[in-house]
């Protein structure tokens, strides 16, 4: 899992509106190309747990994750 900032709303007021940052699983944060210039990515770091434990994008858990991993 990754903690993502994204491209938002740039027309918003709102920082976080701006660019959002969410809780995003393996495959969906590959799905996002992260290496890539039209990547919708601003930065990314490695879960700390402060998002939950549910990707933004698919729902899935980490506990999920983990297991796939296995």
């Amino acid at each position: 899992m990754k903690i993502c900032t994204v491209w938002g709303d740039l027309s918003s007021d709102k920082s976080s509106e701006n660019y959002p940052s969410d809780l995003y699983c393996e495959e969906c944060f590959q799905a996002m190309k992260p290496d890539q210039e039209e990547s919708g990515i601003v930065s990314y770091q490695d879960d700390d747990g402060s998002y939950g434990d549910t990707c933004a994008e698919c729902g899935k858990t980490k506990e999920e994750e983990e297991e796939e991993n296995i």
